[in-house]
């Protein structure tokens, strides 16, 4: 009895006269149904039918093309076996990594996942805005490629708290400069909040609070002006935030109620549309 999910071999015969990529007959989208299946997030599964990677009947399918159960799936050669259950249950981790520990899930699955000693998945874990390796703290990790694929698009208009190790002479007034902030090396920035606790010798801490600005952006601000950020911890996303009760290499479940604070609060800031123009 062949597994309910598992696509097979089309019976129609193969037709060579064309190279260009084929639309396949409704179904669920090609993107969709491979990130739900955990198998890779929507932008991969773009990039390989781009690379010409990902075959449908052995031909490159069209951007958002349609998949039936009678359709077969190779990536790079090999068969594409999908299990995608009619109801998934949304499996999200709030992981505490050190700095400098590899969060690269895409070479090996498994043995990734064993080396940070996360929960068996029976996809992938995906994670969403990751640090940079040099940086650490809070991560969120998830095996439904349709809900990372939504928290990643709205993820620009959340609030984030970094806190920082300076080393140099950090002062109140460099303090204030990047209090008001807007760019860094051409690229925007929005700096909301910035607070100095100020340590002995050249040892301080810094917490700020940003939208919209990635780690490094941050790091480069600083260490064109002469100050080394030794270490740089993500400590809340939006309404998710890295309590002192989880400990580095460790991982919890993210709660049903800040998973529902998280998607609320990237619904609430999208922009409303514009009222529609009246003859």
């Amino acid at each position: 009895m062949r597994p309910r999910g598992i696509l097979k071999q089309s019976r129609k015969p193969k037709q060579r006269s064309s190279e260009s990529p084929k639309e396949l007959p409704a179904g669920e989208r090609v993107q969709k149904l491979l990130s739900a299946a955990g198998i890779g997030s929507r932008r991969e599964v773009e990039r390989w039918i781009r690379e010409a990677r990902l075959k449908v009947n052995g031909e490159v399918p069209a951007m958002g093309a349609k998949l039936t159960p009678k359709d077969r799936i190779t990536l790079d050669g090999r068969p594409v076996r999908l299990h995608v259950p009619a109801v998934k249950e949304l499996r999200v981790l709030l992981f505490h990594r050190s700095p400098g520990e590899n969060l690269d899930m895409k070479a090996a699955t498994s043995r990734a996942a064993e080396h940070l000693k996360l929960p068996r998945s029976s996809g992938r874990w995906l994670a969403i805005q990751p640090m940079p390796p040099v940086d650490g703290g809070l991560e969120i990790l998830t095996d439904d490629g349709s809900w990372a694929h939504r928290v990643s698009q709205g993820a620009h208009a959340l609030t984030i708290d970094y806190v920082l190790r300076m080393r140099g002479p950090l002062k109140q007034e460099l303090v204030e400069e990047f209090r008001a902030a807007t760019d860094c090396e051409g690229e925007a920035m929005s700096v909301l909040q910035a607070e100095a606790k100020f340590g002995a010798g050249f040892n301080h801490w810094l917490t700020v609070t940003v939208r919209a600005t990635r780690s490094a952006q941050v790091r480069h601000w600083f260490a064109a002006r002469g100050i080394i950020v030794s270490r740089l911890m993500r400590v809340r996303f939006g309404p998710v935030h890295l309590g002192h009760d989880l400990p580095r290499g460790h991982s919890r479940a993210l709660l049903a109620s800040e998973r529902n604070a998280l998607m609320n609060e990237i619904d609430a800031a999208k922009p409303s549309l514009p009222a529609p123009d009246i003859a």
